[in-house]
């Protein structure tokens, strides 16, 4: 059964977790408000830190995880080397993301050897992202992590602008930082895979999943 929470744009208030099976559609709501950034270490094949700054109130969660808004996020996609990023948002509060990030993790290392890794950014307001981390450490994942800079609004709008807001949510970005496909609520390996395999081989996976229809379900036409 799949759960995906809905996060409002002022104070990512929980709405609560709803369930997705194969006949349910994800949980749509408002979306978040993300806005001002601050630099971030070097991840990867990356050799030059973001030129970001970081804001006074964020300095504890710069600590945690590093900071990053929507922009910088697809310059470090651009400038990593790799074939394409998957890039999954979860929360701190989040029950369904916490059933989903060990599944990422397990998955990570079957794409990733091919060139499309798995990055996790928490949503989280900036004075709970220490707790976003606890969770990373508390579930043994060690995907690259970051913490989207406030607003959380305006880092949802700049990932992806028809996201509703739902986490967990994920996004296939390739190199050049075009999104090329959007995961709504969980997404396990055997729906991950596949779109990165098609990616892969050149195929026109563009689209989003439609959970509505069926597990692993696309929908085509989202650029």
């Amino acid at each position: 059964m799949r759960r995906v929470v809905d996060f409002f744009c002022l104070g990512m208030l929980l709405c609560g977790a709803c369930s997705r099976s194969e006949n349910t559609s994800p949980a749509r709501g408002a979306a978040p408000t993300a806005a001002a950034s601050s630099a971030e270490p070097a991840l990867g094949p990356i050799t030059e830190p973001s030129s970001e700054v970081a804001l006074g109130p964020t300095v504890e969660a710069a600590s945690a995880l590093p900071l990053t808004t929507a922009e910088a996020l697809l310059e470090r996609i651009r400038k990593s080397g790799n074939k394409a990023v998957v890039v999954t948002a979860f929360a701190s509060w989040c029950d369904p993301c916490r059933e989903e990030l060990p599944l990422l993790e397990a998955a990570a290392p079957k794409i990733k050897n091919r060139g499309v890794p798995i990055w996790v950014v928490s949503m989280d307001e900036p004075d709970a992202v220490p707790a976003a981390k606890s969770l990373l450490d508390s579930l043994h994942v060690t995907l690259p992590a970051f913490a989207a800079s406030p607003t959380l609004g305006a880092f949802k709008v700049g990932i992806n602008p028809n996201w509703p807001g739902m986490i967990p949510a994920s996004f296939l970005f390739d190199a050049s930082g075009k999104l090329r496909y959007f995961w709504a609520g969980e997404v396990y390996e055997k729906e991950l895979l596949p779109i990165v395999d098609g990616f892969l081989a050149g195929k026109h996976i563009d689209g989003m999943s439609d959970f509505g229809s069926a597990p692993g379900a696309t929908q085509a036409g989202h650029d």
